[in-house]
Protein backbone atom coordinates (compact mmCIF):
# COMPACT_ATOMS: atom_id res chain seq x y z
CA UNK A 1 0.00 0.00 0.00
CA UNK A 2 1.46 3.53 -1.38
CA UNK A 3 0.83 6.52 1.10
CA UNK A 4 1.05 10.11 -0.36
CA UNK A 5 0.46 13.49 1.33
CA UNK A 6 0.20 15.31 -1.90
CA UNK A 7 -3.84 14.67 -4.20
CA UNK A 8 -1.88 15.12 -7.53
CA UNK A 9 0.66 12.42 -6.46
CA UNK A 10 -1.92 9.90 -5.78
CA UNK A 11 -3.74 11.06 -8.69
CA UNK A 12 -1.21 9.84 -10.77
CA UNK A 13 -0.78 6.82 -9.25
CA UNK A 14 -4.22 5.58 -9.97
CA UNK A 15 -4.50 2.86 -13.19
CA UNK A 16 -7.15 1.23 -15.38
CA UNK A 17 -8.85 5.00 -16.34
CA UNK A 18 -8.02 8.40 -17.54
CA UNK A 19 -8.96 10.33 -15.15
CA UNK A 20 -9.77 14.44 -14.48
CA UNK A 21 -9.38 15.38 -10.45
CA UNK A 22 -9.81 17.79 -8.61
CA UNK A 23 -9.61 18.03 -4.63
CA UNK A 24 -12.55 19.46 -2.53
CA UNK A 25 -12.10 20.09 0.94
CA UNK A 26 -9.42 18.22 2.95
CA UNK A 27 -9.55 16.70 6.30
CA UNK A 28 -6.55 14.79 6.30
CA UNK A 29 -3.31 15.04 4.36
CA UNK A 30 -3.31 11.18 3.59
CA UNK A 31 -3.96 9.58 0.38
CA UNK A 32 -2.89 5.56 0.05
CA UNK A 33 -3.23 3.76 -2.57
CA UNK A 34 -2.50 -0.30 -3.26
CA UNK A 35 -3.02 -2.54 -6.30
CA UNK A 36 -3.50 -5.99 -6.21
CA UNK A 37 -3.39 -8.40 -9.68
CA UNK A 38 -5.90 -11.29 -9.12
CA UNK A 39 -5.19 -13.03 -13.01
CA UNK A 40 -7.55 -11.48 -15.28
CA UNK A 41 -8.95 -9.27 -12.94
CA UNK A 42 -7.11 -6.36 -11.27
CA UNK A 43 -8.41 -5.33 -8.01
CA UNK A 44 -7.27 -1.37 -6.59
CA UNK A 45 -8.20 0.15 -3.07
CA UNK A 46 -7.74 3.66 -1.97
CA UNK A 47 -8.66 5.77 0.92
CA UNK A 48 -8.61 9.37 0.07
CA UNK A 49 -8.12 12.73 2.73
CA UNK A 50 -10.58 14.63 1.90
CA UNK A 51 -13.67 15.20 -1.48
CA UNK A 52 -13.18 14.35 -4.70
CA UNK A 53 -14.95 15.50 -8.31
CA UNK A 54 -13.83 13.01 -10.60
CA UNK A 55 -14.25 13.32 -14.36
CA UNK A 56 -12.85 10.02 -16.41
CA UNK A 57 -13.01 7.19 -18.51
CA UNK A 58 -12.01 3.14 -18.20
CA UNK A 59 -9.59 2.79 -20.63
CA UNK A 60 -9.34 -1.10 -19.17
CA UNK A 61 -9.74 -3.76 -21.48
CA UNK A 62 -13.28 -4.42 -20.04
CA UNK A 63 -15.89 -3.48 -17.57
CA UNK A 64 -14.81 -1.76 -14.13
CA UNK A 65 -16.65 -1.24 -11.21
CA UNK A 66 -16.18 1.17 -8.87
CA UNK A 67 -17.38 0.44 -5.12
CA UNK A 68 -17.43 2.75 -2.10
CA UNK A 69 -15.95 1.31 1.23
CA UNK A 70 -16.31 4.20 3.49
CA UNK A 71 -19.54 6.56 3.25
CA UNK A 72 -21.15 5.48 0.81
CA UNK A 73 -24.19 7.78 0.41
CA UNK A 74 -21.98 10.29 0.09
CA UNK A 75 -21.17 9.20 -3.25
CA UNK A 76 -22.83 10.51 -6.31
CA UNK A 77 -22.23 8.96 -9.45
CA UNK A 78 -23.54 10.04 -12.86
CA UNK A 79 -26.02 12.74 -10.69
CA UNK A 80 -27.16 9.19 -8.93
CA UNK A 81 -26.34 8.61 -5.30
CA UNK A 82 -24.83 5.40 -4.41
CA UNK A 83 -26.14 3.44 -1.12
CA UNK A 84 -24.71 0.05 0.67
CA UNK A 85 -26.56 -2.39 -1.64
CA UNK A 86 -25.15 -0.33 -4.83
CA UNK A 87 -22.31 0.01 -7.31
CA UNK A 88 -20.86 1.93 -10.02
CA UNK A 89 -20.65 0.02 -13.02
CA UNK A 90 -18.58 1.24 -15.77
CA UNK A 91 -18.03 -0.45 -19.42
CA UNK A 92 -14.89 -0.24 -21.14
CA UNK A 93 -14.28 2.64 -22.68
CA UNK A 94 -17.10 4.84 -21.65
CA UNK A 95 -17.07 7.99 -19.30
CA UNK A 96 -18.31 8.53 -16.19
CA UNK A 97 -18.41 11.31 -12.83
CA UNK A 98 -17.72 10.88 -9.25
CA UNK A 99 -18.31 13.25 -6.85
CA UNK A 100 -17.82 13.58 -2.72
CA UNK A 101 -18.24 16.35 -1.68
CA UNK A 102 -15.62 16.88 1.81
CA UNK A 103 -15.64 13.52 3.55
CA UNK A 104 -12.46 11.43 3.53
CA UNK A 105 -13.22 8.90 2.30
CA UNK A 106 -12.29 5.09 0.67
CA UNK A 107 -12.85 2.56 -1.95
CA UNK A 108 -12.11 0.17 -4.33
CA UNK A 109 -12.09 -0.60 -8.15
CA UNK A 110 -12.56 -3.82 -9.71
CA UNK A 111 -11.55 -4.04 -13.17
CA UNK A 112 -12.99 -7.42 -14.85
CA UNK A 113 -11.86 -9.13 -18.06
CA UNK A 114 -13.77 -8.25 -21.14
CA UNK A 115 -14.74 -12.04 -21.60
CA UNK A 116 -16.29 -11.64 -18.32
CA UNK A 117 -20.30 -10.91 -18.84
CA UNK A 118 -21.55 -11.54 -15.41
CA UNK A 119 -22.42 -8.27 -14.31
CA UNK A 120 -22.86 -6.39 -17.16
CA UNK A 121 -26.47 -4.78 -17.35
CA UNK A 122 -27.94 -4.51 -20.46
CA UNK A 123 -26.70 -0.57 -20.58
CA UNK A 124 -24.11 0.76 -22.96
CA UNK A 125 -23.58 3.68 -20.81
CA UNK A 126 -21.66 3.94 -17.02
CA UNK A 127 -24.76 3.77 -14.03
CA UNK A 128 -25.44 3.20 -10.65
CA UNK A 129 -26.40 -0.78 -10.24
CA UNK A 130 -28.90 -1.60 -7.43
CA UNK A 131 -28.24 -5.25 -6.27
CA UNK A 132 -29.80 -7.87 -4.03
CA UNK A 133 -29.64 -6.71 -0.74
CA UNK A 134 -26.84 -7.86 1.67
CA UNK A 135 -24.67 -8.64 -1.89
CA UNK A 136 -22.71 -5.71 -1.93
CA UNK A 137 -21.45 -5.73 1.87
CA UNK A 138 -20.58 -9.50 1.50
CA UNK A 139 -18.56 -8.19 -1.62
CA UNK A 140 -16.82 -5.38 0.42
CA UNK A 141 -15.59 -8.04 3.15
CA UNK A 142 -14.01 -10.25 0.20
CA UNK A 143 -12.79 -7.37 -0.76
CA UNK A 144 -10.66 -6.58 2.27
CA UNK A 145 -9.80 -10.10 2.98
CA UNK A 146 -8.57 -10.28 -0.15
CA UNK A 147 -6.38 -6.79 0.12
CA UNK A 148 -5.22 -8.06 3.75
CA UNK A 149 -3.66 -11.58 2.61
CA UNK A 150 -2.51 -10.65 -1.18
CA UNK A 151 -1.51 -6.76 -0.94
CA UNK A 152 2.34 -6.72 -1.69
CA UNK A 153 2.68 -10.60 -1.60
CA UNK A 154 5.14 -10.98 -4.94
CA UNK A 155 4.01 -12.32 -8.40
CA UNK A 156 1.12 -14.35 -9.47
CA UNK A 157 0.42 -17.08 -7.61
CA UNK A 158 -2.32 -19.79 -7.91
CA UNK A 159 -4.14 -17.95 -4.63
CA UNK A 160 -4.08 -14.85 -6.99
CA UNK A 161 -5.95 -16.81 -9.41
CA UNK A 162 -8.83 -18.23 -6.77
CA UNK A 163 -8.84 -15.39 -5.30
CA UNK A 164 -9.74 -13.74 -9.05
CA UNK A 165 -12.68 -16.11 -9.25
CA UNK A 166 -13.89 -15.60 -5.99
CA UNK A 167 -13.77 -12.00 -6.63
CA UNK A 168 -15.73 -12.37 -10.15
CA UNK A 169 -18.37 -15.24 -8.36
CA UNK A 170 -18.82 -12.32 -5.66
CA UNK A 171 -19.44 -10.01 -8.30
CA UNK A 172 -22.26 -12.51 -10.05
CA UNK A 173 -23.61 -12.98 -6.50
CA UNK A 174 -24.65 -9.17 -6.94
CA UNK A 175 -26.58 -9.60 -9.81
CA UNK A 176 -28.41 -6.42 -10.01
CA UNK A 177 -31.87 -6.48 -8.95
CA UNK A 178 -34.70 -4.51 -11.58
CA UNK A 179 -35.92 -1.08 -10.47
CA UNK A 180 -39.86 -0.35 -10.83
CA UNK A 181 -39.95 1.77 -13.98
CA UNK A 182 -40.80 4.96 -13.63
CA UNK A 183 -43.70 6.91 -15.42
CA UNK A 184 -42.41 9.56 -17.77
CA UNK A 185 -44.07 13.01 -16.17
CA UNK A 186 -43.45 17.02 -17.75
CA UNK A 187 -41.01 17.59 -20.09
CA UNK A 188 -38.38 15.53 -21.43
CA UNK A 189 -34.94 16.15 -19.01
CA UNK A 190 -32.01 17.46 -20.84
CA UNK A 191 -29.01 14.94 -21.27
CA UNK A 192 -26.86 15.83 -18.55
CA UNK A 193 -23.81 13.48 -19.74
CA UNK A 194 -23.92 15.01 -22.53
CA UNK A 195 -24.09 18.23 -21.56
CA UNK A 196 -20.85 17.74 -19.06
CA UNK A 197 -19.13 15.62 -21.73
CA UNK A 198 -19.11 18.40 -24.14
CA UNK A 199 -17.74 20.73 -21.53
CA UNK A 200 -14.92 18.49 -20.38
CA UNK A 201 -13.56 18.86 -24.07
CA UNK A 202 -13.83 22.36 -23.84
CA UNK A 203 -12.05 23.28 -20.66
CA UNK A 204 -9.28 20.14 -22.11
CA UNK A 205 -8.91 22.57 -25.45
CA UNK A 206 -8.95 25.95 -23.93
CA UNK A 207 -5.22 26.96 -23.91
CA UNK A 208 -6.82 28.79 -20.18
CA UNK A 209 -9.19 28.10 -17.98
CA UNK A 210 -12.45 29.29 -19.73
CA UNK A 211 -15.10 30.85 -18.28
CA UNK A 212 -18.56 29.69 -16.81
CA UNK A 213 -20.24 32.02 -19.56
CA UNK A 214 -18.08 30.85 -22.21
CA UNK A 215 -18.31 26.96 -21.14
CA UNK A 216 -21.93 27.13 -21.23
CA UNK A 217 -21.63 29.30 -25.07
CA UNK A 218 -19.51 26.81 -26.61
CA UNK A 219 -21.84 24.28 -25.03
CA UNK A 220 -24.59 25.64 -26.58
CA UNK A 221 -26.95 25.54 -23.36
CA UNK A 222 -27.74 28.43 -21.11
CA UNK A 223 -26.26 29.34 -17.90
CA UNK A 224 -28.88 28.29 -15.60
CA UNK A 225 -28.28 24.50 -17.29
CA UNK A 226 -24.69 24.69 -17.43
CA UNK A 227 -25.53 25.52 -13.23
CA UNK A 228 -27.66 22.54 -13.15
CA UNK A 229 -26.19 20.07 -14.69
CA UNK A 230 -23.03 20.66 -12.46
CA UNK A 231 -24.41 20.97 -9.32
CA UNK A 232 -25.70 17.74 -10.24
CA UNK A 233 -23.25 15.53 -11.08
CA UNK A 234 -20.52 17.49 -8.99
CA UNK A 235 -21.94 18.77 -6.38
CA UNK A 236 -20.60 22.71 -7.20
CA UNK A 237 -20.88 25.31 -9.68
CA UNK A 238 -19.26 25.43 -13.15
CA UNK A 239 -17.56 28.42 -11.54
CA UNK A 240 -16.21 26.67 -8.44
CA UNK A 241 -15.04 23.71 -10.60
CA UNK A 242 -13.34 25.64 -13.29
CA UNK A 243 -10.92 27.27 -10.27
CA UNK A 244 -10.54 23.86 -8.59
CA UNK A 245 -9.10 22.69 -12.45
CA UNK A 246 -6.96 26.01 -12.53
CA UNK A 247 -5.17 25.26 -8.90
CA UNK A 248 -4.59 21.71 -9.80
CA UNK A 249 -3.69 22.69 -13.40
CA UNK A 250 -0.95 25.49 -11.67
CA UNK A 251 0.33 23.07 -8.80
CA UNK A 252 0.70 20.19 -11.15
CA UNK A 253 2.96 22.69 -12.84
CA UNK A 254 4.72 24.03 -10.18
CA UNK A 255 5.30 20.37 -8.73
CA UNK A 256 7.37 19.17 -11.59
CA UNK A 257 9.74 22.29 -10.70
CA UNK A 258 8.42 24.37 -13.77
CA UNK A 259 11.18 25.88 -16.20
CA UNK A 260 14.36 26.99 -14.54
CA UNK A 261 13.88 30.21 -15.15
CA UNK A 262 10.64 30.48 -14.63
CA UNK A 263 8.59 32.78 -11.38
CA UNK A 264 5.42 31.60 -10.17
CA UNK A 265 4.41 34.90 -11.91
CA UNK A 266 5.21 33.31 -15.17
CA UNK A 267 3.48 30.24 -14.66
CA UNK A 268 0.33 32.51 -13.23
CA UNK A 269 0.39 34.67 -16.14
CA UNK A 270 0.42 31.37 -18.95
CA UNK A 271 -2.80 30.45 -17.12
CA UNK A 272 -4.45 33.73 -17.86
CA UNK A 273 -3.98 34.47 -14.34
CA UNK A 274 -3.36 38.20 -12.96
CA UNK A 275 -4.60 38.73 -9.46
CA UNK A 276 -1.92 37.02 -8.13
CA UNK A 277 -2.23 37.68 -4.91
CA UNK A 278 -5.95 36.60 -4.68
CA UNK A 279 -4.35 33.34 -6.32
CA UNK A 280 -2.28 32.86 -3.72
CA UNK A 281 -4.81 32.99 -0.94
CA UNK A 282 -6.70 30.59 -3.42
CA UNK A 283 -4.04 28.18 -3.61
CA UNK A 284 -3.08 28.39 0.03
CA UNK A 285 -6.37 27.70 1.56
CA UNK A 286 -6.51 24.92 -0.81
CA UNK A 287 -2.97 22.84 -0.33
CA UNK A 288 -1.99 24.30 2.57
CA UNK A 289 1.31 26.20 1.16
CA UNK A 290 1.70 29.04 -1.31
CA UNK A 291 2.60 28.62 -5.10
CA UNK A 292 6.40 29.84 -4.41
CA UNK A 293 7.00 27.13 -1.70
CA UNK A 294 5.60 24.66 -4.10
CA UNK A 295 7.99 25.49 -6.23
CA UNK A 296 10.80 26.08 -4.10
CA UNK A 297 10.55 22.92 -3.09
CA UNK A 298 10.25 21.10 -6.17
CA UNK A 299 13.37 22.60 -7.22
CA UNK A 300 15.25 21.37 -3.64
Amino acid sequence: MWSFDDFDAWAEAISGASLRLVCDTVETRRWTLGMVPLGDVALQVASEGGGNLCYGENTHSGPMLFIPLSHAAAHVVNTETLDDDAFFFIPHGTDFRIQVRRHAHAWCSIALPATCHVAAPAVPSSGRVACHPGSVPRLRNLVHRIADALMGQPGQSEAHHVAGRDLIDAVAACLPAPLPARAATGRPRLDRSQIIRQAMAVIEAAPTTPTARTLATHVGVTDRTLLRAFRETYGVPPKRYLMFRELHGVRRILRAGAPLDATVADVLTRHGIWEFGRFAARYRRQFGELPSETLRRARG
